[in-house]
Order: structure tokens, then C-alpha cells, then sequence
């Protein structure tokens, strides 16, 4: 496995680990689901990600699962959509949507972006080790100013650490969870005293999504079914139409969930929950299977893997995804992949599908502290740590 795969995998893995430790119960069908979303991008990146090497050969990565490797085939033969230009640095190529931004806060814990708003404000979380925030901060990202929220620590008697931080409404909001419950809080944006907005009875299940929105926090569990409680307090309530699903970006719910365990790519069947509307993705087809769906698109390959391609959910405007696709999620704002690089430099690039454009993030095989940037669930920010820094893309601002 090279550098590059090793850390796809690991982010993968980071993935599933950003909640806090569950109840065995909850633990098993997270664990469950992570196995099942691990298992769809070991089986595209090894698939779908054929790697042209030295001299025009074409080689298939092994498959994952089955232990054997995918055949070597002859250039003629690799997918038509394959690119082999040399890509310009992403700051280069994108100015207006991308930033450095500093590593470490003042006291040296790790700064981890978590969410942009519309005027340019990054929330940020700092750490000083995995799993166990410590403080908010607002960073400006054209005055580069940080400027701190709040301290959070974690709750006595919480079964794991602090997880699952939206912002909206002018405040921050995130939970923790206890054997039986699940509990809420927020600050406001402005600064100010952490408050618990409400406790829920899980039976030890825990949120696997949660947004602020309409005035409330609004959430999922792992088991299903969607949830809201004011944001000033009071009875947590099921959100109606909202039975056995899963928060995907308000006010869309759907199921499968990210972490379920049934077969089935997440996402298929989705529901307004503010209008109702309700609808599932077109079948994937003969000799092809559906990977994962968003609220626009979803993202499939041809059964065996060798290819892979993009379509609304309606089945329309099928597009193929070019070789090197690494995370097995639809594409960011309906357009933005991130792939491999070949030449000299193998590294992580970003391609939009739209304009054909594909951009080096400078992300390397030898870059220790290198990162596989994932956008974030609104699919509007991407964030990862080099060598050289940590980055911050804008995917809103690219035309």
C-alpha cells in the first residue's frame, strides 16, 4: 500500500471515529455500518483507480475483499475518461476560493476547521488531542483574525468525548452522550456561557447527524428517526415525517444512513421534511450498482468496478468520473472530485467535472502529515493539513 492509499484509508477511518465512544449496542451497528462504507472505497479506489505507471502500462490496484488483483490491461483499453495533463497548484488555479490558515492556536493545540458561513467566517475547533476538544474559535479568513467562542470540556459522567458541531442561528451547537442519553448544547457565535439545551432518552444510542435550523437543533440517531428541540430548551420531539430516517443536510432526511447496516448505498430514498416531497434514486441498472446518493446526485460504478460515473438521482445526465476517483461519496456541490495524480509527483488532486479542470492540492506520498481532504456534509467546504499547512477551500466560490 502506498502512502497515499495508506492515508485514504486512515481518513476513512477518521470518519467513523469522530463520535464519541458508544454503547456497545450503538458501538456494534456503527462499527457495522463502517465496515460496509470501508468495504465501497476500498472497492473503488482498488476498482475504479487504475494507475498508469512508467511507459504507458496500466495496472489494476488489488480488489478489495476477494484477495485477488484486477488484471493488467493495455493502455487501449484503459476508461476513455483517464487524465494525464499536468495540474497547476490549487491556490494557482482557484485564488478566490482557497486559503492557508494557521496549524496551531496560540497554545499549541491543533486547529481543525469544521464549518464556513457565508461571509467568510471559519469555525474552528482546537485540540489537543484526538477526541477531546477544548475550545471555539471564529476565524476570519480575509481579516486572518482568530478569535475564541468558547471553552467546552467534557460533561462528568459522558460516555465519550464531544461530537457533531453545526453552526446556525447565531450559535454553535454539538452533543455528548451518557450510557442512556444524549445531551445538547450550544453557545452563541458572539461568545458567552455554554448552556445544555436539553437531554434526550436513547437507550444508549447516540446522534449520527445533527444541524441547527429553523430556530431548533435538529438530529438523527443511529437506529433512525429524526429529532428537534428549540434552541432556548424544552421536550425533544420527533420531527414529523422524519420515522426511521436519517439527517443528510436539512431539511433533507433519507435512508439507508451513513453508518446503516442494511444493504443498500445511503441515501436512496429521500424526504423534504419541511414540504414532504419524497422520492428514491433510480434503479442503478443492469450491470451496474449505486455507491452512495446526495440530495442532487449519486455516485455508482459498472459491477465489476472498471468504471465509475456520476448521475443526478433521476438516472439523468450520466457522466463518467475520471480514472483515480478516491472517496466513494457523491460529488461535492454536484461537481468536485478529489483523484489521483500520476507523473513525477503522484499525489491528491481536485477535479470539477464541469469544466474539466484539475487542480493540485500538494498533497504527496512523502508528506508525512498529509491528509485525503473530505468536503464537509454541506459539500461546500474542504479542509486538509500538509506539510506545508493546512488548507481551506470555498467550493461555493468556484464558477
Amino acid at each position: 500500500m502506498t502512502g497515499i492509499e495508506d492515508r485514504l484509508s486512515r481518513t476513512l477511518e477518521h470518519v467513523a471515529d469522530r463520535a464519541p465512544r458508544l454503547a456497545p449496542s450503538a458501538a456494534e451497528r456503527l462499527e457495522t455500518g463502517h465496515r460496509r462504507r470501508r468495504h465501497r472505497s476500498q472497492a473503488l479506489l482498488a476498482a475504479a483507480a487504475v494507475v498508469v505507471v512508467a511507459g504507458g502500462a496500466v495496472v489494476g490496484l488489488q480488489r478489495a475483499g476477494d484477495g485477488r488483483a484486477l488484471p493488467a490491461v493495455g493502455p487501449s483499453e484503459a476508461p476513455s475518461v483517464a487524465i494525464s495533463v499536468a495540474a497547476r497548484p490549487v491556490e494557482k488555479v482557484w485564488p478566490q476560493a482557497v486559503w492557508k490558515i494557521p496549524v496551531k492556536d496560540p497554545e499549541g493545540r491543533e486547529l481543525r476547521p469544521v464549518a464556513l458561513t457565508d461571509d467568510g467566517m471559519l469555525l474552528i475547533k482546537a485540540w489537543r488531542k484526538v477526541e477531546q476538544p477544548e475550545v471555539l474559535y471564529l476565524y476570519n479568513l480575509a481579516g486572518r483574525d482568530l478569535r475564541k467562542i468558547a471553552d467546552v470540556r467534557r460533561p462528568r459522567k459522558a460516555a465519550g468525548g464531544v461530537a457533531g458541531f453545526s453552526m446556525g442561528e447565531g450559535v454553535v451547537a454539538w452533543w455528548t452522550s451518557t450510557k442512556t442519553s444524549v445531551r445538547l448544547w450550544a453557545v452563541p457565535l458572539t461568545g458567552g456561557e455554554v448552556r445544555q439545551v436539553a437531554e434526550h432518552k436513547t437507550g444508549g444510542d447516540v446522534i449520527d447527524s445533527l444541524a441547527v435550523a429553523e430556530g431548533a437543533i435538529v438530529f438523527s440517531v443511529l437506529k433512525g428517526g429524526v429529532f428537534s428541540v428549540p434552541l432556548d430548551g424544552g421536550q425533544v420531539t420527533p420531527v414529523d415525517r422524519g420515522t426511521g430516517l436519517h439527517l443528510l443536510s436539512w431539511p433533507w432526511a433519507g435512508s439507508p444512513g451513513t453508518w446503516s447496516p442494511q444493504d443498500g448505498a445511503p441515501f436512496t430514498h429521500l424526504v423534504n421534511l419541511e414540504t414532504g416531497q419524497a422520492g428514491d434514486a433510480a434503479p442503478a441498472g443492469q450491470g451496474t450498482q449505486l455507491l452512495a446518493c446526495g440530495v442532487q446526485s449519486c455516485l455508482a460504478t459498472t459491477s465489476g468496478g472498471a468504471r465509475a460515473f456520476t448521475r443526478l438521482r433521476d438516472g439523468s445526465d450520466q457522466q463518467e468520473v475520471p480514472t483515480g476517483f478516491q472517496i466513494p461519496e457523491p460529488p461535492s456541490q454536484s461537481r468536485f472530485y478529489v483523484r489521483t495524480l500520476g507523473g513525477e509527483a503522484p499525489g491528491l488532486g481536485l477535479y470539477d467535472l464541469k469544466t474539466g479542470t484539475l487542480a493540485d492540492l500538494g498533497i504527496r506520498d512523502e508528506a508525512a502529515r498529509g491528509e485525503v481532504p473530505v468536503a464537509d456534509r454541506a459539500g461546500r467546504m474542504m479542509t486538509y493539513l500538509t506539510a506545508s499547512g493546512r488548507y481551506v477551500i470555498d467550493l461555493s466560490r468556484i464558477p
